[in-house]
């Protein structure tokens, strides 16, 4: 049996963020990126190549290396924490648009649509248009990298009062932490034995080879499926859809944690939650290659 220690300092990190720091971690949106530019066919490549060279904090070559951009700018820019999630009651059969999507940074209720199903929508929106600007283009394609991957994380689609599980405290192989932590990047770590490292970096090559075997298990027909050829065309009514996907996953994560907490839980609960997440990824990636593909066309 792996040791949990790598494991354990990336659960560390999360458990000390705010408690709307994350959805995926950064490996876990890195595996999103990283499905997804596999499937871009050679105009969106190009584009993508050409907006990813513009970047102020220097010139990327790939998309897992601005996957995870939205969570870093979030200090500086609060207004965009509601962006990453939906708040559909847990109970709640799906996702509605009036209760669910209006949350300002404050707490209080605003006009505007604020939710990741209202955001990822717009910033595709963005990015298609090239009478836009190069600079406002980039920040929608990191927008839709990122935001397609929180669409995906079951947690980001719930509300149970408990901040989407942050509130939530348990121990997970011996570590206090809390629920939403370990979906973020806890379950994911222990599966792959990685650590997240010093200002949340990781080990780019070594995400890449796991998201290619990932990618590698989806079947021409689940594509098909997951991202319909008319995807952008539907954007508004695909993310309603899957949301609620997510939210009826979040539902059986509550469902399976067990009250009590007896010895092995947290192995039992890998067992389970490992391949909800591991589904959840490769549709993330599926979903997010054929929006780029589309939008760039």
């Amino acid at each position: 049996m792996k040791s949990p220690l790598p494991l354990l300092a990336g659960i560390a990190i999360l458990a000390a963020l705010p408690s709307t720091a994350l959805a995926w971690g950064p490996e876990g949106h890195a595996i999103v990126a990283d499905i997804a530019e596999a499937h871009l066919d050679a105009h969106a490549r190009t584009e993508v190549e050409h907006l990813l060279a513009l970047d102020a904090d220097g010139p990327k070559q790939h998309l897992d290396q601005v996957s995870s951009w939205p969570d870093a700018i979030r200090s500086q820019r609060p207004e965009t924490g509601v962006y990453h999630y939906v708040d559909i009651p847990l109970d709640a059969a799906g996702y509605d648009e009036a209760r669910d999507c209006h949350d300002g940074k404050d707490g209080h209720r605003v006009a505007e649509a604020t939710c990741v199903v209202a955001k990822l929508p717009y910033y595709v929106h963005v990015l298609g248009d090239a009478e836009r600007g190069a600079a406002e283009r980039l920040e929608a394609l990191k927008w839709v990298v990122h935001l397609t991957g929180d669409l995906h994380q079951p947690l980001h689609d719930e509300d149970h009062h408990d901040k989407g599980g942050n509130g939530v405290a348990l121990t997970y192989n011996g570590v206090a932490t809390n629920l939403h932590a370990m979906w973020d990047l806890g379950i994911i770590e222990k599966h792959y034995g990685w650590q997240l490292g010093w200002n949340y970096s990781f080990d780019h090559d070594a995400v890449r080879a796991k998201a290619a075997e990932l990618d590698g298990q989806v079947t021409d027909d689940e594509r098909r499926t997951w991202a319909p050829a008319d995807v952008d065309a539907r954007i508004g009514s695909e993310v309603v859809d899957w949301a609620d996907e997510a939210h009826a996953l979040a539902q059986t994560v509550y469902a399976k944690l067990p009250a009590d907490k007896p010895p092995g839980w947290d192995d039992a609960y890998q067992d389970y939650a490992w391949p909800v997440i591991q589904g959840q990824l490769q549709k993330a990636g599926v979903r997010l290659g054929a929006i780029l593909n589309q939008a760039l066309d």
